[in-house]
């Protein structure tokens, strides 16, 4: 019998001569610790396909402490803890994966260059091949990398991961989607929106393309664009939830309330415990007069969710309709808590002040709404409503003309603002100037030009400062 390792060796020099084939039977029998690591990684596979996602991370671990080379082991527990959202993780199990392919490359690397055509060709073609084999496979776990870097919101770090995944595989499609998802994070919203496009010209069949460039387009406020992009994404797998809520989404910014809530609805039936689809409904439904169902409807997304502040925010604006006010600024205010950048809810609450005779508390509110969006129409108006109300005309007015400027539909903030300026002890000069402008912003009804012309003679007389 052949002796096979130092401890084969070891048990004949303490044994002796005496039970040495018995000895030497078991050693024979007993496994190689290689081998009880593939068993584990096996086990992890099985696991991982039966959805048992701590069991599958065990057994991938178990087998790394066995076997630290074994590079599949970290493929497959990073592509795990990718999905079970331990981003952390997955980042550490793709850059030791890289580590350890790119040394074999290099080994084969160092073969082929040995083996010149006359001394070997065949084998140097093979390990050429190999070479773009493992190519191949660290560009995928460049662009896996990339994409948890991205959800971290480390934006530069996935795109530079995306970058070095292109360059190895020009080919890989999920690549471009990486480096979209890169682009979107640093603000380059058309950039993106090539990424994804180039993606979806390597591979018309993938729906994360179609969604990623739906969730851009929707920011971007091409909200026909994002139903296009959805539905596709749709057309490719009817069975997933999350297009159907982008889509609504989109029909609810374009006024298709109905359409809206069908398609929350039919999300809802594929994925039960959804929040984000409850909350779409909720919206589509408040903005259709259906307070009491969106109300409803955003209760629910609560209970799956506690922490999702645009179904506080939801509820809120619902709740205000009803006449709930302390509802409404209990919502609102829950909705600042979890996320403080959520400016309509400032101008919900903000709302209920001016509604309630909280005018300072209301003023509070607007500003912060406007610092967070200076483009806020509606708060503007508010706040112009409560400096008027509180003496401040011409804090009242500069709001009222700022939010006539982004929203000149806004009916009663000119009138607001035509009251205010002609109050004014100094205002007669500027009201004359601003009533023309309201002729050409307002109705062109004969008696609403009148009452306008009148307003203009009332202040060109001498002494008068009001109507």
């Amino acid at each position: 019998m052949r002796i096979k390792s130092p401890i084969q060796m070891l048990c004949l020099l303490l044994l002796g001569c005496s039970g040495c084939v018995q000895v030497m039977d078991f050693l024979e029998r007993t496994p190689h610790p290689k081998s009880n690591a593939r068993a584990e990684f096996t086990q992890g596979v099985a696991m991982e396909q039966s959805g048992d996602v701590a069991g599958a991370i065990q057994a991938y671990t178990q087998a790394i402490q066995i076997d630290e080379n074994l590079t599949d082991a970290y493929i497959n527990r990073g592509r795990v803890r990718a999905r079970a959202a331990d981003d952390r993780g997955a980042i550490e199990d793709d850059t030791r994966a890289i580590e350890l392919i790119r040394r074999q490359a290099g080994e084969y690397a160092e073969r082929a260059g040995r083996n010149r055509p006359s001394d070997d060709f065949v084998e140097s073609l093979q390990e050429a091949a190999q070479i773009a084999r493992l190519n191949r496979l660290v560009a995928g776990l460049y662009a896996d990398r990339g994409e948890a870097k991205a959800r971290l919101g480390d934006y530069r770090g996935a795109m530079s991961d995306a970058d070095r995944a292109i360059e190895l595989n020009p080919a890989l499609a999920e690549a471009y989607v990486g480096r979209g998802e890169a682009r979107n994070g640093l603000g380059d919203r058309q950039g993106a929106i090539g990424e994804y496009t180039q993606a979806l010209r390597l591979d018309p069949a993938l729906a994360e393309a179609h969604l990623k460039r739906a969730e851009t387009k929707w920011a971007l406020a091409d909200y026909e664009g994002a139903i296009e992009d959805d539905t596709a994404a749709i057309s490719l797998n009817p069975n997933r939830a999350e297009p159907y809520v982008g889509r609504g989404a989109a029909k609810e910014k374009l006024g298709d309330f109905p359409g809206a809530i069908d398609d929350a609805t039919r999300a809802i039936a594929l994925e039960p415990a959804l929040a984000g689809a409850y909350v779409g409904r909720s919206e589509a439904k408040g903005k259709a007069g259906d307070y009491p169902g969106a109300i409803d409807d955003a209760t629910r997304a609560i209970a799956l969710d506690p922490n999702h502040a645009a179904a506080y925010l939801s509820r809120g604006v619902a709740r205000m309709a009803t006449g709930d006010y302390q509802g409404t600024i209990d919502d609102a205010t829950r909705a600042i808590a979890l996320d403080p950048t959520l400016a309509d809810a400032y101008v919900i609450r903000g709302a209920v002040g001016v509604q309630t005779g909280d005018d300072k508390g209301a003023i509070g509110d607007f500003t912060r709404a406007i610092a967070l969006k200076p483009t806020l129409a509606d708060a503007y108006a508010s706040r112009g409503l409560a400096k008027k109300r509180r003496g401040d005309l011409a804090g009242a007015t500069e709001d009222y003309t700022r939010a006539i400027t982004l929203n000149p539909n806004l009916a009663d903030s000119r009138d607001d603002l035509w009251t205010a300026l002609m109050v004014m002890d100094d205002g007669n000069a500027a009201a004359v100037k601003e009533l023309s402008a309201f002729i050409r912003l307002g109705p062109n009804a004969p008696d609403v030009r009148r009452e306008i012309d009148e307003a203009k003679e009332r202040l060109k007389a001498p002494g008068q400062t009001g109507p």
